[in-house]
């Protein structure tokens, strides 16, 4: 218990004052209430909510966010303008969850954290008629024990993101949890095309880690097919303090190039970066490194012109050919972000013999990576 005095945070109504001190108690503040009309105290003419004084920024944090440290429901949020987070209560969940209450914070955006789970039944083979009756009985059971158990996953999941959000470590942002059965990769890209998300941003485990599931990564299957701009953050992202940010924007030398530009001027508005621009461009004709030079000199100049508020640099960083140098590049450029646009491949096959660029830079770099749909 604090041995800090008591002071008044706030005067309300009774009725109020009590929805306060729950609230408040909820997050392991101490509170009293006192009449304020001490002459006539019959006479309730406002009750004072007190505090030990030094509850006062944690209070003031909670009291000014009621919609997050209050009552958790799944109310309708204006979807169109939400960052979705796709979750699977990991720790790289929540470094996801650190960057994404940033870029909602940037937007005045709302969070949707979203989490699958694969019942088990779908998974079964039919049984024989006379065994029908008692397994789905059984499958009804464990079906049930494993919506239970994502359920109490995500109730502690978000109270760490409220310990969070009280503690001052991200943003004060609202946000909402929905839990559906499916495939990680098939419910991310279903929601994303119901609802339209402003951006998703998704956690992804450390390059050693990545090696062992090339195929399986839900996050790289998600560049592959989902429409939306996804940002994803390693296991190993630790968030800065102070800007400005450095960023690593991979382009392939064609128009597309301008629409990713434009998309990442607008996710991190406002956001002092300096932008080192690095031609990758798949047409192998272009991968003399004179070839490219007419055409980052045009590009260039577009981009200084159309967005003067970053700072746009080159380097005479030719790549190797595998990409493999391209992560010594950003040890020298202490890259914090990688940009790349993401042109939709639509043969299965083709992607999974010969990768995209945004699916080797996932697998073998450990830094943020903003992928742009174009």
């Amino acid at each position: 218990m604090s041995s800090s005095r008591f002071i008044t945070v706030a005067i309300h109504t009774y009725e109020h004052a009590v929805k306060l001190k729950k609230l408040l108690e909820n997050e392991g503040i101490e509170v009293c209430l006192n009449n304020v009309n001490l002459d006539a105290p019959v006479v309730a003419a406002g009750i004072r909510v007190r505090i030990h004084e030094n509850d006062l920024p944690l209070a003031l944090r909670i009291i000014e966010n009621p919609d997050i440290f209050g009552t958790h429901d799944n109310e309708v949020l204006d979807k169109a303008h939400s960052v979705l987070v796709p979750i699977d209560f990991s720790e790289y969940s929540f470094r996801a969850v650190t960057l994404a209450f940033y870029v909602a914070k940037l937007h005045n955006a709302e969070i949707v954290l979203l989490h699958s789970y694969i019942d088990p039944a779908n998974g079964a083979n039919m049984q024989l008629a006379n065994t029908l009756t008692f397994d789905l009985v059984t499958d009804s059971e464990v079906r049930r024990q494993v919506e239970m158990t994502a359920e109490t996953q995500m109730q502690n999941f978000v109270r760490k993101v409220k310990e969070l959000i009280r503690d001052g470590e991200i943003p004060p942002v609202k946000f909402t949890t929905r839990i559906v059965e499916g495939v990680p990769e098939d419910v991310i890209d279903e929601y994303s095309k119901v609802n339209n998300p402003y951006i998703l941003v998704m956690g992804t485990r450390g390059a050693k880690r990545k090696s062992d599931e090339m195929i399986g990564s839900v996050t790289a299957e998600v560049i592959d097919k989902c429409r939306t701009t996804v940002l994803s953050v390693p296991e190993t992202f630790v968030p800065k303090t102070k800007m400005p940010m450095k960023v690593l924007f991979v382009i392939n030398l064609v128009q597309e190039d301008i629409l990713a530009i434009d998309t990442f001027s607008r996710i991190f508005k406002d956001t002092d970066a300096t932008v080192t621009v690095v031609p990758m461009p798949e047409r192998k004709r272009f991968l003399s490194d004179r070839s490219t030079e007419p055409h980052m000199a045009r590009l260039m100049e577009y981009f200084k012109h159309n967005y003067p508020t970053i700072k746009f640099e080159t380097t005479s960083f030719v790549p190797d050919h595998n990409f493999s140098n391209l992560q010594e590049l950003t040890k020298q450029l202490d890259t914090d972000l990688i940009v790349i646009p993401n042109r939709k491949r639509l043969n299965a096959l083709a992607r999974m013999i010969t990768p995209a660029l945004p699916r080797k830079l996932l697998m073998s770099i450990d830094l943020p990576m903003l992928v742009i749909r174009v």
